[in-house]
């Protein structure tokens, strides 16, 4: 995982900066807060992050991509999606605004020359590459003639789920953007899809750092203000990516779109017909994949007798259906989403509903990946107790912690721990076990060279994360 390479950054003229938060409501219960969509697999072999840097090349290689994502993603179950990236992490969510000019001012700060600047959402689906790259060369064109670009999108249907922009009807593929529209009613949108010089707004830009900062500091000065004192501390030797973990949070929560792009009088916008999806719902993971003769999209362990124009996907345990017809069935191990289709928008409201529970089935799954390996929790059952597998990879170790409100119980299953209980250190063989009082600072590790798997019951009166008081982060950094 790269985080900060101080000034010995080398950069090239051209950048990507690719936007990975999200909070993983509308693709539930596939999509959790801790791994939200662009973190899966949804159309093939690579996540949805991995995809949109990878249609870059060779235009833009992996080597130039950033990503601009929060803490919790790059040390939670996201992590693997992240290693070896350039990436710049969030403590907070402060919308788009903010994300981007960081990064602007980092790459512009450590470069030698005023690198063009490719910001694109982690998220989306885009089917036409060769349309794609045709259209990203034509706005590092224009951007290099200081002006802001948008990719506009030609919009096929009259949707009131996206934003619009209006451009001037010039003959080619740019245009000068007269202005921005907010999501429409369905009437304004058949409008203006009638008129034609209408395009659906789609997250992607192209600009020199420069330019785009010095249009932050006419547009957002309460931002700007914040960046340049977090500018003097990082140019005087401070390493960025503790100033903005110290600073980010005092940056105002505004979108790039309202925050700059609706206010600025240099945008242009490249016309792009290159087959894309937001992927905003199962609805639109159902349209985007591939049918069998009856329509159906069917994944993972499932059996269908009958079925019609449904989307059914198991990821473990079997799911058979019958006779089903415009249905969309999700199986994970902890949940199972039943929708007609078209009405999948509304997950967004069953997540709503789970918040209110104060319960983990919004947050997690039931098995959550970590840096040195992974847990699934077995049996949860709201009385007093929680049974867990913990997995740790060979040289693993977990951060140093202790527990307020539980005590756990400890049994090796395979390989070896090396476990640390207060002041005592000791080896556990398998069939061995230990207790971890309340209270008692421990720590779990995997010395040897096979995996270690144990069974964790925890007893106590809150069994929740936040119980855990940390000492180390997931890389043994002390807190």
């Amino acid at each position: 995982m790269i985080t900060n390479k101080g000034e010995d950054m080398n950069y090239n003229s051209i950048k990507a900066v690719v936007l990975a938060g999200g909070s993983g409501t509308r693709l539930w219960p596939l999509s959790r807060q801790q791994l939200p969509k662009q973190f899966l697999k949804l159309n093939g072999d690579e996540s949805m992050l991995g995809a949109t840097i990878s249609r870059l090349s060779p235009l833009v290689e992996r080597s130039d991509a950033w990503v601009i994502t929060g803490e919790k993603h790059a040390t939670g179950e996201a992590f693997s999606e992240l290693d070896g990236l350039h990436l710049i992490l969030e403590p907070c969510g402060r919308n788009t605004a903010p994300a981007i000019a960081v990064a602007a001012a980092v790459m512009l700060d450590f470069n030698k020359d005023d690198p063009v600047m490719i910001v694109l959402p982690s998220d989306h689906l885009i089917t036409k590459k060769e349309a794609f790259q045709k259209c990203l060369k034509q706005a590092i064109e224009v951007a290099m003639t200081d002006q802001l670009v948008t990719f506009g999108l030609v919009p096929d249907a009259p949707e009131t789920g996206f934003g619009y922009v209006q451009a001037e009807p010039e003959e080619g593929a740019i245009h000068k953007v007269l202005r921005f529209v907010e999501k429409p009613n369905i009437a304004a949108a058949e409008q203006m899809l009638e008129e034609g010089s209408y395009y659906w707004n789609s997250g992607m830009f192209v600009w020199k750092c420069s330019v785009i900062l010095e249009e932050v500091k006419q547009y957002l000065p309460s931002l700007w203000t914040v960046l340049e004192r977090m500018r003097a501390r990082w140019q005087t030797g401070e390493p960025w990516q503790e100033v903005v973990r110290d600073s980010f949070a005092d940056m105002p929560d505004v979108s790039i779109d309202y925050g700059v792009m609706e206010k600025s009088k240099r945008v242009s916008l490249v016309a792009a017909d290159i087959g894309w999806s937001d992927v905003g719902s199962w609805d639109a993971v159902h349209e985007m994949a591939k049918h069998d003769e009856d329509g159906n999209e069917i994944s993972g362990n499932v059996l269908a007798i009958d079925c019609k124009n449904s989307l059914l996907r198991s990821e473990g345990r079997l799911l058979a259906a019958i006779g089903l017809e415009d249905i969309i069935a999700v199986e994970t191990p902890d949940a199972i989403l039943l929708a007609r289709a078209g009405q999948s928008q509304r997950v967004k409201e069953i997540v709503g509903e789970l918040v209110k529970t104060k319960g983990t089935l919004h947050l997690e799954h039931v098995t959550v990946r970590r840096p040195w390996g992974s847990y699934t929790v077995l049996e949860n059952s709201g009385q007093g107790y929680k049974l867990k597998r913990i997995d740790v990879l060979p040289g693993g170790r977990l951060s140093l912690q202790s527990h307020q409100h539980r005590a756990e119980h400890w049994v090796v299953v395979s390989g070896t721990a090396t476990i640390t209980c207060g002041d005592l250190t000791r080896t556990v063989p398998k069939n061995g076990g230990t207790y971890i009082p309340i209270g008692e600072v421990h720590r779990l590790e995997n010395r040897g060279k096979m995996p270690l798997q144990l069974i964790e019951v925890q007893v106590g009166d809150y069994l929740g994360e936040d119980d855990i008081e940390r000492f180390e982060d997931s890389y043994g950094r002390k807190k």
